[in-house]
């Protein structure tokens, strides 16, 4: 009983404390809000909630402009902005803790899954101080490891399209989803069906109000032509070429490379592990999942420095399924943290190139230790008999 009073305390204290400095924060006007989201609230509120779904108000997809519209009565667009995300903030809390109770079975570490969430710095600044709205994918996509781990394939399929009707970046969870898929882990090749129908379903409240339905569909094709480097403030590969938004030489045909590099990685990466028989425990597949994201932000060009976002969450996950990873998880937070102060204060704590080579280094660590639990966990030597 005593246990169980902690624990209550404990969550009250951590809803307290994380609700304060969310508010400490609210009057803080980044330059997102500057440039773009307080300029959509005032078409928003110009043309009426409904008529702004009918013509392009943003670059973002109709999911977030819903958001944007159901709060768009407040006198205060800034705080109603913010605390959109941060009502994200506390469900995806929630679901971290049911997450990793279903994939540890222990209080402790739920709680602490819950906690860790809502104190992180770069999940706290995102939503309180920068006034962006990555939580609200990356939300559905905890449920969609959530669902992957209660064996629902289909429902697993449904919450990514959902989250990918918010934003592009959660494709980067894909390639993990892909190797489950060939591995026979929940999700069948027909349940990938859900994720372009429930995008399409979600479009349609905007269709109906007037909007061009290829608009709607082709949003992200519109959004990968506006920025163009190597990297947008992330310290990935293309920092080490000094192709970045400060300094570029061949961005064409960088982009270009990039593009075909990235897959090639991914596509090593899903072979190694498509063509070994190994059990595919919680731990592996939590460690596949932070890798496979990892690989994809570190190759993919015209990467910001907010898309490590889930990467970060993953950290949690990854820190308490073992303890004695925790510094790692730690570094990758932390130099998701630096990159966000070049962006929000102009600061460079740290050059990126030697961020750069630090991710590159957790990213190395991070697929040495995917190996020797692999090998722990009794993965024959030679490649599966077709």
């Amino acid at each position: 009983m005593k246990e169980k009073t902690i624990n209550i305390l404990f969550i009250i204290a951590v809803l307290a404390l994380s609700l304060m400095a969310r508010i400490e924060l609210l009057p803080i006007k980044s330059g997102d809000w500057y440039c773009s989201l307080s300029v959509w609230m005032g078409k928003i509120q110009e043309l009426g909630a409904w008529n702004s779904l009918g013509v392009r108000v943003s670059d973002y997809t109709s999911s977030y402009m819903y958001l944007l519209c159901l709060v768009s009565g407040f006198s205060n667009s800034l705080y109603a902005i913010k605390i959109v995300s941060i009502i994200f903030d506390y469900a995806a809390g929630i679901a971290m803790f049911f997450l990793v109770r279903q994939l540890t079975g222990s209080p402790r570490k739920s709680i602490a899954a819950f906690a860790l969430t809502l104190l992180c710095p770069t999940i706290l600044i995102n939503s309180a101080w920068w006034c962006n709205c990555d939580m609200t994918y990356a939300f559905f996509l905890i449920m969609t490891l959530l669902s992957l781990f209660k064996d629902k394939g289909a429902l697993c399929c449904i919450m990514f399209g959902i989250a990918y009707s918010f934003k592009q970046q959660s494709v980067f969870l894909l390639p993990f989803l892909i190797i489950l898929c060939v591995k026979g882990k929940t999700i069948k090749p027909w349940h990938f069906l859900w994720i372009p129908v429930v995008f399409f379903l979600i479009q349609i409240p905007a269709w109906i109000a007037g909007r061009p339905l290829g608009e709607l569909l082709s949003v992200y094709f519109i959004q990968m032509g506006e920025y163009p480097f190597g990297t947008m403030n992330y310290p990935n590969l293309y920092e080490l070429l000094d192709e970045n938004v400060h300094h570029w030489h061949h961005m064409p045909e960088i982009s270009g490379f990039a593009l075909y590099f990235a897959f090639g990685v991914l596509g090593i990466f899903a072979w190694l592990l498509c063509t070994r028989s190994f059990k595919l425990t919680p731990e592996i597949m939590i460690s596949i999942a932070l890798l496979s994201v990892g690989l994809t932000i570190y190759t993919l060009p015209h990467m910001h420095e907010r898309y490590s976002f889930m990467l970060d969450i993953l950290a949690i996950v990854y820190a308490l399924q073992r303890p004695s990873k925790a510094p790692v998880s730690l570094a990758y937070i932390t130099i998701s943290l630096i990159s966000y102060m070049c962006f929000l204060n102009g600061i460079y704590v740290i050059p990126f190139v030697y961020l750069s080579v630090a991710l590159l280094a957790l990213h190395t660590y991070v697929g040495m230790d995917l190996a020797r639990q692999i090998k722990a966990a009794g993965a024959p030597s030679i490649p599966l008999q077709h």
